[in-house]
């Protein structure tokens, strides 16, 4: 296994590490390379927990742009309606 590799599996893993999640051969593993990767990971650690803010300011933006999008629609539909009745009926 490579260095980058290495360094991946550990920053994934580094969070059940820290929760005791992990089994015995895995826990020796991360005991072995802790001391070169631990501040990766808790540089990351730290990113992951403010990236779920970001995220939902996103995805509140994104429903606002679906919402305002649906009730285009239903305006549209609404007038389209209205100009149909006076045109056809009257």
């Amino acid at each position: 296994m490579t260095s980058e590799e290495k360094k991946a599996v550990f920053l994934d893993l580094y969070e059940l590490y820290q929760e005791g999640e992990l089994e015995e051969e895995t826990v020796i593993w991360m005991k072995e390379h802790e001391q070169h990767f631990q501040g990766l990971a808790e540089a990351a650690a730290v990113e992951n927990r403010e990236l779920p803010r970001i995220q939902m300011a996103d995805d509140r933006q994104q429903l606002r742009h679906i919402k305002v999008f649906v009730y285009s629609l239903y305006g549209a539909f609404l007038l389209l309606s209205i100009w149909m009745t006076v045109c056809f009926f009257f």
